[in-house]
């Protein structure tokens, strides 16, 4: 393994800077409800270094839209798009065989190397605060657009959004230190409810359809390091005929 890698590297420096070109990752967005919240009818996002978090962005500045008013009807991203293409290497040029045979004793024998043996002995042998801190959640974290405060007890998790942008660029912010999370701590899985304060309406079809206030289900999951939390979306009722209607936080990272 370690003959493969440093053939490819060897393989890789000897490429030429212009011939590497990087995959990025962007969507665009329309909010045709926008205009009551100060802002914009449409707009671009990107560029991602990765599909994941084009992705993670997207839910997230729907989730945060949605918060403020503007539902699925009003917010309409689309998919993550990409852009740019990794070239790949020239086969490296044919290599003549010697002329002097190698014993076969020579070629079937292991290479060991050491230092792996160290990093795995390394890994395994971690400070106690380290796993310490994977377990305690409390202090901040963000997403794309968002601050969030945890504080976490005995009692529960109380989190609230602490800061958040009104715009797409983060131009103009708001502090608006709300509750987005009541709930608990099962392991890695955060349990709880979502509180929406004010009711949601929207238009759909020439209806009038409203999501009401009220506390509504979600469940969100630390990663094993304990850096990231990944919620998944909160189901809200809606009348009769109406289209389902969904809210998610995202993913967060540690502040």
């Amino acid at each position: 393994m370690k003959r493969l890698f440093l053939l490819s590297v060897v393989f890789a420096s000897q490429l030429p800077a212009a011939g590497l070109a990087a995959i990025t990752y962007s969507f665009d967005w329309y909010c045709s409800g926008c205009a009551r919240i100060g802002l914009g009818s449409n707009g671009r996002e990107g560029p991602f270094g990765s599909g994941a978090a084009c992705e993670g962005a997207r839910a997230s500045l729907a989730g945060s839209l949605a918060a403020r008013g503007c539902g699925a009807r009003c917010f309409n991203p689309q998919p993550c798009a990409s852009a740019g293409q990794a070239d790949l290497a020239p086969p490296p040029p044919a290599v003549s065989s010697p002329t002097t045979a190698v014993p076969a004793a020579a070629e079937a024998r292991p290479i060991y190397d050491p230092r792996a043996e160290r990093v795995r002995r390394a890994d395994e042998v971690k400070p106690a605060r380290e796993g310490a801190r994977s377990r305690d959640i409390s202090g901040r974290w963000r997403n794309t657009f968002s601050w969030y405060e945890v504080k976490a007890s005995r009692d529960g998790i109380r989190i609230a959004l602490v800061e958040t942008c009104r715009t797409p660029d983060c131009l103009r912010r708001e502090f608006p230190n709300r509750p987005v999370f009541l709930g608990r701590r099962e392991g890695s899985r955060l349990v709880g409810v979502v509180p929406i304060r004010r009711a949601l309406e929207s238009e759909q079809a020439g209806r009038r359809c409203a999501t009401p206030a009220g506390e509504f289900p979600v469940e969100g999951r630390v990663s094993e390091d304990g850096k990231a939390i990944v919620w998944r979306a909160a189901q809200l009722p809606v009348g009769e005929g109406c289209a389902p209607v969904s809210v998610s936080l995202g993913t967060w990272r540690r502040g």
